[in-house]
């Protein structure tokens, strides 16, 4: 019986992973300077080629920024919802993910997700939501300003629901979704106003559902809701595929 070889990590694959576990653990933060090339040659015992690879793998994590030049170097940032997206994108493209995709996924996680947040929501998370409805509703005639708060809303849901991996997930698919938008204010719907008007009746009874602790009854009305909404936008759109959004 044959047994495969042991792949030994090259040197600036251990670079990189021992300068992300510190930026992981918070012993490197966000704007930080990295120190010079010469320093961490000398730390980590290796040739400039190899620190020089290490930093390619954090660039494309976007766990560091590398400037050249005299007064360049690298510098610790964090990765956004938006640059996950960007990765997240790619891989949808190459396996022909559609918009339908984004919004079953959506439809699949963010309901249930409200339902426990009506079960745990602070007073300081209903605060939020309701600061937001009065954004949305002092907007409904600027329809990208009000596209923008509908999905800050779904942004402060997650958030307000206090698990992380839900909130990145979400926050990627709502990255990925909000390349739309320009598509369907561009169009200037004669019935937009009307449909925003709906819209925010929904999410104004969804937050009062919250306030009530009513989890189950929350749960439906958005399933209900992102399901219109759904039907609406691939009527306008089509189903386009994920690279058509880019």
């Amino acid at each position: 019986m044959s047994s495969k070889p042991i792949r030994v990590p090259k040197a600036a694959e251990l670079i990189a992973k021992a300068l992300r576990k510190r930026i992981v653990l918070g012993e490197l933060k966000a704007g930080d300077a990295l120190r010079s090339e010469t320093e961490l040659m000398v730390d980590f015992n290796v040739s400039r080629a190899s620190l020089r690879e290490a930093f390619r793998i954090l660039e494309s994590e976007s766990l560091i920024e590398v400037k050249r030049g005299a007064r360049g170097g690298a510098r610790v940032t964090l990765p956004t919802d938006e640059s996950a997206a960007k990765t997240m994108s790619v891989l949808m493209q190459l396996r022909g993910a559609t918009l339908s995709d984004i919004f079953d996924a959506m439809l699949i996680l963010e309901p249930a997700m409200i339902n426990s947040l009506a079960r745990t929501r602070t007073d300081e998370d209903l605060k939020l939501l309701r600061e937001n409805l009065v954004w949305e509703q002092l907007n409904f005639k600027n329809f990208e300003v009000h596209a923008d708060s509908t999905l800050e809303f779904h942004r402060l849901l997650a958030a307000c629901a206090k698990n992380v991996v839900l909130a990145l997930i979400l926050g990627m698919l709502d990255e990925v979704y909000r390349r739309h938008t320009p598509h369907m204010v561009a169009r200037q719907l004669d019935h937009q106003l009307t449909l925003n008007q709906q819209g925010f009746k929904n999410r104004k009874l969804l937050v009062d559902m919250i306030e009530a602790k009513q989890g189950d009854a929350a749960e439906a009305l958005w399933r209900q809701h992102s399901r219109r909404v759904k039907k609406i936008i691939l009527k306008e759109l089509g189903d386009a595929t994920v690279l058509d959004l880019f």
